[in-house]
C-alpha cells in the first residue's frame, strides 16, 4: 500500500497548519517564488527542498528520503485477532479494523469505513460476536457505514466526547474498556479533529493502537488546531506508547511507534 501523503501533501500540511504565506515561506527558506513553484510542479531540487523543510520545521533528511523514494513504511505483520479493511471514498481509500479476543471471540470494530461487507464476512467466518464499535473521530469517511453495522450486529457504539454522534455513547480521555481478555484505553489526541481518539489495545500477541487520522506512516492528518500543541499532543498520545506498538491508521499503510519516532518528518 502506498503512503497516504506525497512530499507536496506534507509540505502543504505544514505550511497551512502554521498559517505561513508563500511570501514568508520563500523569505524564511531563502528561495525564490519560481523555485517554490517548480517544486510544486513536481521537480525535486535537493537544496530548495532542504531549505523548505527546515523553514517549515520538518525533518529535512526524511523529506530527502521521500524525494529519493527511499522512505518506506515498515513491514508489519498483524497479530492474530486483527483485520484491516480498506474501502473507497471518492479518490481515496479509508481503513477500518476488526479486533477480537481469540479466546472469547468477542470483537470490536474500529471506525465504520464506507463498505462493511468485508467486515460482516469476517464476523461470520471467524464466528465472532461484535460487542462494540469505537470511532476515532466523526468525519464522514470513517462513519459512513455506522448505522448499517449497528443495525446488523446490535453492537454498542462509542464516539469521542468532543464529537458527539447520534446513538453513540461518549468516550472520555483515558477511559478503559474490556472486551473478553482484551483491554482498551482511549487517548484523546486533538488536532486533526477536536476529539480525535486513539484506542490502545492490550492482550494480543503484540500491542496495537488504532490512531484514525491522528498520524499516518510518514505524515499526520491535516491539523485544524494550533500547530505546536497539536504536534505535542501526538507526541504525548502516540509516540510515548511502547515502541513495538503497531499503529493502525485511518489511511495508508500500517506502521509502528518506533518507525514514526525515527522517521516521521513532522517530529524532528
Amino acid at each position: 500500500m502506498k503512503l497516504e501523503d506525497t512530499i507536496l501533501d506534507i509540505l502543504g500540511k505544514a505550511q497551512k497548519g502554521q498559517g505561513i504565506t508563500d511570501r514568508d515561506l520563500c523569505k524564511t527558506a531563502s528561495i525564490g517564488v519560481p523555485e517554490l513553484n517548480s517544486i510544486r510542479s513536481g521537480r525535486r531540487e535537493p537544496a530548495a527542498l532542504d531549505r523548505l523543510s527546515r523553514a517549515l520545521g520538518l525533518r529535512a533528511d526524511q523529506i530527502a528520503d521521500m524525494a529519493n523514494e527511499t522512505w518506506q513504511a515498515p513491514t508489519v505483520a498483524l497479530p492474530s485477532g486483527v483485520m484491516m479493511f480498506s474501502t473507497p471514498f471518492a479518490d481515496l481509500t479509508v481503513n477500518h479494523y476488526l479486533i477480537w479476543d481469540p479466546a472469547t471471540l468477542k470483537a470490536v470494530a474500529v471506525d465504520a469505513g464506507t463498505d462493511a461487507d468485508a467486515l460482516f464476512a469476517a464476523l461470520d467466518r471467524h464466528k465472532l460476536t461484535l460487542t462494540m464499535i469505537v470511532l476515532t473521530h466523526s468525519h464522514g469517511d470513517h462513519v459512513l457505514e455506522l448505522d448499517r453495522i449497528r443495525e446488523k450486529t446490535k453492537a454498542q457504539s462509542f464516539a469521542p466526547e468532543a464529537e458527539p454522534i447520534a446513538g453513540c455513547k461518549p468516550v472520555k480521555n483515558n477511559q478503559h474498556f474490556k472486551v473478553g481478555d482484551l483491554t482498551l484505553t482511549a487517548h484523546t489526541v486533538p488536532g486533526h479533529s477536536l476529539g480525535g481518539t486513539v484506542y490502545e489495545f492490550r492482550g494480543l500477541e503484540s500491542p496495537v493502537a488504532a490512531v484514525g487520522d491522528v498520524i499516518f506512516a510518514g505524515s499526520v492528518g491535516g491539523i485544524r488546531a494550533r500547530w505546536k500543541p497539536a504536534l505535542e499532543s501526538i507526541r504525548a498520545g502516540v509516540l510515548t506508547l511502547p515502541p513495538e506498538t503497531i499503529l493502525l491508521p485511518g489511511h495508508g499503510p500500517l506502521t509502528t511507534v518506533a518507525h514514526e519516532k525515527a522517521r516521521n518528518p513532522f517530529f524532528p
